[in-house]
């Protein structure tokens, strides 16, 4: 019986001991303290600002290695005094992050059908632990369903391609200066019948986010960019 008890307990032990170094595994590059509140600010080619992000860290909980963190989104467009606000949820699991892939869609023109029912269909897109400069990372697709009364008016679909590890830099901002990895990618926009290529960089911080993007038309002119401008804990 002993013999048993001990058995099951260095078994316990051991469990626990394997979920911890799972959980230590994640490098969660987004805000994980419930509370945070960090402000993203966009801007135009002309870098004229666009509209300001706002995402609040609602709940942070850990289950079986898997960390999830539910998070609120609030934009406030310069041209609208309205805010579309929404939820969405990013895992950490088995030393892989999650990105919510709905940052690939155009915010702005997704509050345009705010009324609306979206149904949004997303791949995994993830930033490994342990990363390298040169290392290609996963692609991924995102597309939304524009649906009006149940029925479908059109959809938009990215397709993300290309992700690769460009190097580690640090950035400044008004929010502070960040250590970052940089990440760069190819983009293929459709609504309907009509397609936009693009590419973007972005520099993402462990425990920030991304704290700058930049985004590129197909003949590689600056397009938009955004920048982290506050961050609250």
């Amino acid at each position: 019986m002993k013999k048993s008890i001990f058995y099951l307990l260095v078994f316990t032990t051991s469990l626990i001991i394997s979920n911890n170094i799972k959980a230590q595994d994640c490098e969660l590059y987004f805000p994980h303290e419930k509370g945070t509140i960090v402000e993203t600010t966009s801007y135009d080619k002309k870098n004229n600002q666009s509209s300001v992000l706002k995402q609040t860290v609602l709940e942070n909980t850990e289950s079986a290695g898997v960390t999830t963190i539910r998070v609120k989104n609030e934009i406030v467009s310069d041209e609208s005094e309205n805010v579309n606000s929404s939820e969405f949820t990013i895992k950490c699991q088995n030393g892989e992050f999650y990105i919510n892939m709905d940052s690939y869609l155009n915010q702005e023109q997704m509050s345009a059908y705010q009324g609306m029912q979206v149904d949004v269909d997303a791949d995994a897109l993830t930033i490994p632990a342990n990363l390298q400069a040169g290392q290609m990372l996963n692609n991924g697709k995102v597309t939304a369903s524009v649906k009006n009364s149940g029925i479908k008016i059109f959809s938009i679909t990215v397709d993300i391609t290309n992700r690769k590890v460009d190097g580690f830099e640090k950035i400044t901002t008004t929010a502070g200066t960040f250590d970052c990895v940089k990440i760069s990618y190819d983009a293929e926009s459709k609504i309907g019948f009509i397609k936009v290529k693009s590419s973007s960089k972005q520099w993402f911080s462990k425990g920030v986010g991304a704290v700058k993007t930049e985004n590129y038309d197909k003949k590689g002119n600056l397009e938009s960019s955004s920048l982290i401008t506050k961050i609250t804990k």
